[in-house]
């Protein structure tokens, strides 16, 4: 019996170590507003919508057509981003997915990538190549070179419960909040992450590589604003600080931190995604 749970134990520590989840891909977040893509990238080049209710919008990313990207809205939800696709033969490109550029070989993706679980050929445009245990796909081109690279949201597929080891502690959230480095601050927010004061509500308008960049939305200076006076408080006083779940129809549990009093912040909303709690909601207002 013991040695079949040492078996067990370590098969779901194999199978917890080989999930990869890709949240971005050229700077887009999966779970982004659809606006953020027409408000980086100006008017698609061609949208549509398919028989299940999924809607795409594509643009162009190079003028010479060397490069586009399209993104899939869910027929659940036509307002987030489901999947970005990047494709074309631009070779010179960082499109943010893990070191790789359009036009590499068979050889330096497997090197990249490992050996994909499932090769399925697709006529003129080649090969698709799926890898079990993450959320994203290639194509291979019929020369044998990258051609398209594809992320989904698949978190629940991957991650169908929440993992409440992985909670970030107040100490960890209140240092990134007032991190001066944007980098930083970003990678803990959620793609359609939004921030409330009083009558306002502030969400990423752009790519997170534009907002990193520029703060083009003005969300990682208002983050810091608002977050200054967290290192004033004391998580072990309950007066000042306590953690509860939010439980609403429909919707996935949410952790939150609360601020009751003498804090801008009131409370901090997290979501569990890809394998990650990530900021959801900041709210400043009071209940």
């Amino acid at each position: 019996m013991r040695k079949l749970l040492l078996l067990l134990i370590l098969s779901l520590t194999i199978q917890a170590q080989g999930q990869q989840f890709q949240f971005d891909l050229y700077g887009f977040k999966l779970g982004q507003f659809r606006d953020a893509a027409k408000n980086e990238l100006g008017k698609p080049l061609q949208s549509g919508k398919f028989e299940d209710g999924f809607v795409y919008e594509a643009f162009l990313l190079k003028p010479d057509s060397s490069l586009h990207i399209i993104f899939e809205y869910a027929a659940k939800d036509t307002n987030v981003i489901w999947s970005i696709q990047v494709t074309g033969f631009n070779s010179s490109t960082d499109i943010g997915f893990k070191n790789a550029k359009m036009g590499i070989e068979k050889p330096q993706i497997e090197n990249l990538l490992g050996k994909p679980s499932t090769i399925k050929e697709i006529g003129e445009y080649g090969q698709k190549w799926e890898y079990d245990s993450t959320n994203f796909s290639i194509e291979v081109n019929p020369k044998g070179k990258l051609s398209s690279v594809k992320i989904s949201d698949k978190s629940h597929d991957l991650y169908p419960s929440p993992d409440f080891n992985k909670l970030p502690s107040f100490e960890l959230v209140q240092k990134t909040l007032n991190s001066s480095n944007n980098e930083d601050i970003l990678n803990l927010l959620s793609g359609d992450v939004e921030i409330y004061i009083k009558d306002s509500t502030y969400s990423i308008r752009k790519s997170f590589k534009t907002e990193q960049e520029k703060d083009y939305s003005k969300m990682i200076s208002i983050i810091r604003k608002i977050s200054k006076d967290l290192s004033t408080v004391n998580p072990k006083n309950e007066k000042e600080y306590f953690e509860s779940m939010r439980i609403a129809l429909g919707q996935d549990p949410k952790h939150v931190m609360k601020f009751p009093k003498g804090h801008t912040i009131k409370e901090i909303v997290f979501k569990y995604y890809g394998g990650k709690y990530l900021i959801y909601e900041i709210n400043t207002n009071k209940e």
